[in-house]
């Protein structure tokens, strides 16, 4: 749907699905007792943006991730909705894209740090970089001449502390030390979202000059990977996996690693639709 030069993707929905991704994080922090594990379900900008009239034709992502974190047991539910609907009148989601926009993601880091008890990272937004001319996926995948014709903003805050980022293979295999955000530069407009860790091919480790001690273990989709930067003031180490590339198992890396906190951080798509089965895929295999 396109309305207010905003494209966006309906929401299906899947009771079976919300029934079974609780079931698997359930799941998983019951056989990883020596850590804290967080669930955070992401809202697409449909659950803020459809205009009247188009809402019957999109199910509630907002009852899905209230669903969701109903049947969580032990693991806590970190809830975004509330702060991103606070400020849904701010530049939170792309309007050519289908991520968010690292605003967004931002406020959903600082709900997450409360949430883990942890510092939240206010420091990152002191520091950004803009560049004009994005025009994202949802264009790629329309082709609507609206969408081209109106390119947006994309500005993307700066890491707070120090840190250093290393890149591994999907099976943890070293490759190279890299850039936490890869050069705009290196990516036309339609791509800037790539600048994060670029895109989801890699497992990435962050070490940080936080001090807690804390490592943090992120099993995400390509939504999550605007608010790693968020997170480099909040853990000492931080590990990224794509749960549609990783082709490790999930528990055994986070005993590796020595995780005190796991975040599962998926968009509602991912939690009840159709990656669900890669999330299911790293639990168990």
């Amino acid at each position: 749907v396109i309305r207010d030069l905003r494209a966006m993707s309906l929401y299906s929905g899947s009771k079976d699905g919300e029934e079974r991704y609780a079931e698997l994080i359930n799941e998983f922090t019951e056989s990883l007792p020596a850590a804290d594990v967080y669930s955070m379900v992401i809202p697409t900008s449909a659950s803020f943006y459809l205009t009247e009239g188009y809402e019957k034709y999109s199910a509630s992502e907002k009852d899905s991730i209230d669903k969701i974190g109903s049947l969580l047991e032990d693991a806590v539910n970190v809830d975004v909705y509330s702060v991103l609907a606070e400020h849904k009148d701010e530049e939170i989601y792309a309007r050519t894209d289908h991520h968010w926009l690292p605003l967004g993601a931002y406020y959903a880091s600082e709900v997450f740090a409360k949430a883990a008890d942890t510092d939240s990272t206010y420091k990152a937004r002191l520091t950004s970089n803009a560049y004009s001319g994005y025009v994202g996926s949802m264009y790629t995948v329309t082709g609507n001449k609206v969408l081209s014709g109106n390119p947006e903003t994309f500005e993307y805050f700066l890491p707070a502390g120090s840190y250093d980022t290393e890149y591994y293979d999907t099976t943890f295999r070293f490759q190279n030390h890299g850039e936490l955000i890869q050069p705009v530069e290196n990516y036309s407009p339609v791509n800037y979202y790539s600048v994060f860790m670029g895109g989801n091919d890699s497992i990435v480790h962050v070490s940080t000059d936080a001090g807690n001690g804390r490592t943090l273990v992120v099993f995400k989709d390509s939504f999550a990977n605007a608010m790693i930067p968020c997170l480099t003031t909040s853990f000492s180490d931080i590990y990224v996996c794509d749960i549609t590339t990783f082709e490790l198992n999930a528990h055994a890396f986070c005993e590796n690693t020595g995780a005190t906190d796991v975040l599962f951080a998926v968009n509602t798509f991912s939690a009840a639709g159709d990656n669900l089965d890669c999330l299911e895929d790293i639990i168990i295999r």
